[in-house]
């Protein structure tokens, strides 16, 4: 099991659960009333959790001789002149989406079609830059 705090004891020693979700690398649970919970956990092993979600968009050559990437469990779709450019279309459009997925999460969160985006659009929002994002791509 692991350890849990009501919001009134998390917010008294923040400090505390801090370093002990850090130190110890064991994540916390925090409870409000009697129904709310939220998991406190390192970024870096939230990482590790998410990297099995794989994205790995299709390359398709087109008849003009144009590059589209189809990433199909974002239902993103990108064409470039070549393969450089529709990568770097396709990573705008990664964090286009994945901003406006967070900011209306609870919307997206209840779509059917779009509640199972949420550990990919997580693990796009916990990249630092392109680089970081474009190596989730399985290219």
């Amino acid at each position: 099991m692991l350890s849990e705090l009501n919001l009134t004891e998390a917010r008294k020693g923040f400090s505390s659960l801090y370093d002990q979700v850090f130190n110890t690398f064991k994540p916390t649970i925090i409870n409000r009333k009697k129904s709310e919970q939220v998991l406190v956990l390192r970024v870096d092993l939230q990482k590790m959790l998410l990297s099995h979600f794989s994205l790995k968009p299709e390359v398709i050559s087109e008849d003009n001789n144009s590059v589209t990437l189809s990433l199909d469990q974002l239902e993103l779709y990108v064409n470039g002149n070549t393969l450089e450019e529709a990568i770097k279309i396709l990573i705008e459009d990664l964090k286009f989406y994945a901003q406006d997925y967070i900011q209306r999460s609870q919307l997206f969160l209840h779509a059917p079609n779009r509640r199972s985006h949420f550990p990919y659009v997580l693990r796009v929002l916990l990249c630092d830059n392109d680089e970081e994002i474009r190596s989730l791509l399985e290219l």
